[in-house]
């Protein structure tokens, strides 16, 4: 009876590669010494806060064609490379699930419900320029003159 094979990355033999920083093990798909959190302290983040999209991200061309084309799994992409972002920092600041970024990315699917577009461009914090007032979320309820709101029903009870 044979030892059970182990999978490792193209050309290392051995122990599986090690974060220079924090010890853990490196993804074969990690090129750096460094794992990402080990990266990410090193870039000047402090452990725990909140990922947020860096406003140079939205000067590019590319994204902004991208939300032109409606073409939000792009979008998530470039937003992603070029702030230096994970898919679980998308997934904080939007609320979409990890998982489903990762589909959107990939074109396995498509975003097309109106309240994840919002939710997505809401989380990512666009700039309305870029995305019309149309595809972003109501930030208080408006009514045209004379008509009544839930709420103004709710303040008159």
């Amino acid at each position: 009876m044979s030892a059970p094979r182990t999978a490792q990355a193209p050309g290392l033999t051995g122990h599986p590669r090690r974060c220079h920083g924090c010890g853990c093990h490196l993804s074969r798909y990690n090129d750096d010494p460094h794992c990402n959190a080990c990266l990410r302290l090193a870039w000047g983040e402090a452990p725990g806060t909140q990922p947020c999209v860096p406003e140079h991200v939205w000067e590019s061309s590319d994204i902004q064609l991208a939300l032109q084309e409606r073409d939000f799994g792009t979008v998530c992409l470039l937003v992603r490379r070029l702030g230096s972002l994970r898919q679980d920092d998308l997934a904080t600041l939007t609320g979409l699930s990890q998982a489903f970024l990762s589909m959107l990315e990939s074109g396995v699917r498509r975003l097309t419900n109106i309240d994840k577009i919002v939710l997505l461009l809401d989380g990512l914090d666009v700039p309305i320029e870029l995305t019309g007032p149309i595809l972003r979320g109501p930030k208080a309820p408006t009514a045209l003159p004379g008509q009544r709101t839930a709420e103004s029903e709710f303040e008159s009870a």
